[in-house]
């Protein structure tokens, strides 16, 4: 058999697709990139080029001209801002409004803020919220008369290798130093209810699709070894929290039933000299207010 039956030569349609697929690699990720070849190795990189960004949304259809950009990004220095304008052209998220040359005025790609809008999500939660809202658009997919079998397959595989490679990182968290989990603390927020939903799809996919048994186990074991790590590494991180007082890693059931046990003398013990906000908005402060004034008071005698 001759080489070329064994690997036949790419159809154009093949190089267009996968140039297609490339181009929007490279939109997502262009805010990070400090050039063509390597990410950026400073903050201030991805504020010029958030920036950047913003302006062309305020611009509307008319777009920015490079006088304009340099304005709108005129306390960063010239050489930065010409590094990120000219990495942002070559990587697609800033072209020409019209492809001709000596061209005057550009537009921003969608895909770019897109991607910016994902990496600054990752930053605060550790991925929780795309997880969530993943799981949430896989269940649509399901509940799609139109999905196919082959649809199903390839969204429950990608969910697996998910969850895999998430209880990895978790049971590495677990075995790690305790300083580098606290730090990751926001990877493990929300864990019940991420697992809560993956279970329900994968009943969803396993009902709808019988047939995808096979997958459908693969996907169910990753989504118990990935909640296996999240109660381990959310375990050492509780004993921790009683062991070195740090008192913002408590969960709100052990400060309630604390508060309610505790004698006064106790209570101000711990307390004494710490200043902290509760780790997460659990409720509005509108809500707060209403239960405050709703709330029974004591009547003077």
């Amino acid at each position: 058999m001759s080489p070329s039956t064994e690997n036949p030569a790419a159809s154009l349609d093949d190089v267009l697709v996968g140039e297609a697929v490339l181009g929007v690699y490279r939109q997502m990720f262009a805010a990070l990139a400090r050039d063509s070849g390597a990410v950026v190795d400073d903050p201030e990189l991805v504020d010029v080029a958030e920036t950047l960004l913003a302006a062309f949304a305020d611009a509307g259809e008319d777009g920015l001209s490079r006088e304009q950009m340099r304005y709108v990004c005129r306390r960063y220095p010239a050489e930065v801002f010409d590094n990120r304008l000219r990495v942002l052209k070559g990587l697609g998220a800033v072209r020409e409004v019209f492809p001709k040359p000596n061209q005057l005025r550009y537009r921003a790609s969608f895909t770019s803020v897109v991607g910016l809008m994902f990496v600054r999500r990752m930053m605060l939660d550790g991925g929780q919220s795309e997880m969530h809202r993943l799981l949430a658009l896989e269940q649509l997919n399901v509940a799609d008369p139109r999905m196919t079998p082959e649809q199903a397959r390839d969204g429950a595989d990608g969910l697996a290798r998910a969850f895999r490679l998430w209880s990895v990182e978790l049971v590495t968290l677990a075995n790690g130093t305790i300083e580098e989990l606290r730090e990751q603390a926001p990877k493990l927020w929300g864990t019940e209810e991420i697992l809560l939903r993956a279970e329900r799809l994968h009943g969803a996919i396993l009902r709808r699709w019988p047939q995808l048994d096979r997958t459908c186990t693969d996907l169910r074991a990753a989504i118990y070894a990935y909640g296996d790590a999240s109660r381990r590494a959310a375990a050492r991180l509780s004993d921790s929290a009683g062991t070195t007082r740090n008192l913002t890693l408590l969960p709100p059931e052990t400060w309630r039933t604390f508060t309610r046990t505790a004698s006064r003398e106790d209570l101000a013990a711990v307390l004494d000299g710490f200043v902290f906000d509760a780790a997460a908005p659990w409720h509005e402060p509108s809500a707060v207010v209403t239960a405050v004034e709703d709330g029974p008071r004591a009547t003077p005698s």
